[in-house]
Formats: structure tokens, C-alpha cells, sequence
């Protein structure tokens, strides 16, 4: 999907997405030092009417998941499956986007609110080779399903209404969005039929975390270590890897099973994952999405 970008020595390589779409891998982060005192929000509407949210159900449901479904795993996986259950199992997901010339792909998010969805910020928009962040594309049809596994979910599919994120997303440890979600065809939000994962926005290293994606298979995978700082600590390392598509995974705090989001995957190298770790920025961001 998006067009790769590298940060420090950590490399995206192993998480590059074909496409065209955000979906992929990875934003420049923290390469230039500390980030700035304050970062300007942007706030994008999706699927506002009940006309968007039929065409983007439709989009997916009749044969768009199935046509990305062709490329995934279901044997010889990267990182073990999660078969643990707990509420991992129902918040966290995947989710579709569309890009402007037709192709598609899909990350990983996950449920950490009433109506809020967190994914990366790549997840769902693609930058233009030698352009500023301002003006990368945003992806669309942007469609969530919690719990996804061989080809549907238990819960159905959700559509967004609106994405919030840093206007210079592909730095400074922004690579971080927060999904507005419509409610589902029931009229129930999201979180009645999922739950909500705990998130935290004072993350710490020297703990293990979890980290849960979906790199292009039929079921979410799941892999742990102690992590540390990195990119002037805008990041969590993890030392585990997964692949494309799990961009936008949780790093999991705690039990694996019930714990706190701490940071959303965005990159990796040879030897580890990173995640953008969740600070003051993101907890506003999750603020302007649960207010509407």
C-alpha cells in the first residue's frame, strides 16, 4: 500500500506492502531530534451518510474481503495464532481500505473505546514520493472487522465516520490514528458488541508487551518481549517480527489476554518491531474521537 519510509536504522523492508494504499508500512519518526511542543490535529470525514456507509459495506462484503483473503497465510505462519481467547479476541481486527486508483489492503486496529477504533496513521492514508505529509492521500472505504478469522468476523463489520491524526503524521512518533465509528447496522456502537481494550497514554519500556497483527493471514498472530525505547523514545521496540499488515497492531501491556494498549506497530527491521508509543497527543486524539 503506502510508500515505504525509514527512520534511523530500522528499515521498513520487512513490512512493505504491495498496492496502493496506506496500508504498509512505515513514517519517518523522530529522526530530527524531539518533537515539537504541540502537533496540529486533522480531522477527516469518511463514511458520514447512510449512503457512504452502504457502498463501503458493500464494497467488502460482496467479494472485497474475499479478493484480499486470496493472499493470506493459513499455514507455515510467522509468529504463533492467538487461541487464548479474552478480550484480545474480540477488539482487535482488521481493517480495510481502498486506494484512489482501485487497489486494496488491509491493517490491523483495534477497539479502545465506546466508538473508537486505533490503527497507525499509514493504515489510512499514502504519501506522494517527495511530498509533504499534508498532502498524502487519504485511503477510502475504510471498513473494520473485530475478530476476523477465515475470511469473516463474529461481529460483523463497522464503518468509520471519521479519522483523526497528526497533520505531520510521518514524524515525531505520530504515526497514530484514531477511528470515529459509525455504529453498526443494529445501531449498536462498536464497544456493545466488542468490548473495549484498556489503552494507557504513559507508556513505559522495560516490560513485556504483546504485540497482535494480522501480516496477511487468516487469524490474528501474537508474539511478546521486554521492550525498550527507540527514535528518541517516540518508539516501543519489541524484539519480534510479523510482516505486512500487522501495521496498526496493538503492543498489549499486562495480561495479553485483558491488558492496556500501549503503542500501534509501524514499522520494523531485521530484529525487532517498533510501535508508536501513546502519549499526550494520542490521548487527545482518543478524547476528540469518544466526545464525536
Amino acid at each position: 500500500m503506502g510508500n515505504t519510509r525509514t527512520w534511523g536504522a530500522a528499515a521498513a523492508a520487512a513490512l512493505v506492502l504491495w498496492g496502493s494504499t496506506g496500508c504498509g508500512p512505515a513514517a519517518t519518526a523522530g529522526r530530527d531530534g524531539p518533537p515539537p511542543a504541540g502537533a496540529r490535529t486533522v480531522v477527516h470525514d469518511a463514511a458520514t451518510t447512510e449512503e457512504g456507509r452502504r457502498g463501503v459495506e458493500a464494497r467488502w462484503v460482496d467479494g472485497g474481503m474475499a479478493a484480499v483473503a486470496r493472499d493470506d497465510a493459513k499455514d507455515g505462519l510467522v509468529q504463533p495464532a492467538w487461541t487464548n481467547g479474552g478480550s484480545i479476541a474480540r477488539t482487535v481486527g482488521r481493517l480495510y481500505a481502498s486506494g484512489t486508483n482501485g487497489g486494496s489492503g488491509a491493517c490491523t486496529a483495534t477497539v479502545v473505546g465506546v466508538r473508537t477504533v486505533i490503527t497507525a496513521a499509514h493504515c489510512v492514508r499514502t504519501p506522494a514520493e517527495g511530498a509533504p505529509a499534508q498532502a498524502a492521500t487519504w485511503d477510502e472505504d475504510l471498513y473494520f472487522v473485530p475478530g476476523y478469522q477465515n475470511g469473516a468476523g463474529p461481529h460483523g463489520g463497522f464503518t468509520v465516520r471519521r479519522v483523526r491524526m497528526a497533520e505531520d503524521w510521518q514524524r515525531y512518533g505520530r504515526d497514530v490514528a484514531m477511528l470515529e465509528m459509525n455504529a453498526g447496522p443494529d445501531g449498536r456502537n462498536i464497544s456493545e458488541a466488542t468490548g473495549a481494550q484498556p489503552v494507557s497514554f504513559t507508556a513505559e519500556p522495560g516490560a513485556p508487551a504483546h504485540f497482535f497483527g494480522y501480516p496477511y493471514t487468516d487469524r490474528v498472530l501474537h508474539c511478546s518481549g521486554v521492550t525498550t525505547w527507540a527514535a528518541g523514545k517516540t518508539l516501543l521496540r519489541v524484539p519480534c517480527l510479523m510482516g505486512m499488515g500487522s501495521s496498526g497492531g496493538p503492543y498489549v501491556s499486562g495480561d495479553p489476554a485483558q491488558g492496556s494498549v500501549v503503542a500501534v506497530n509501524i514499522s520494523g527491521d531485521g530484529d525487532a518491531s517498533f510501535g508508536t508509543a501513546l502519549g499526550a497527543f494520542a490521548h487527545g486524539l482518543y478524547q476528540q474521537s469518544e466526545l464525536g
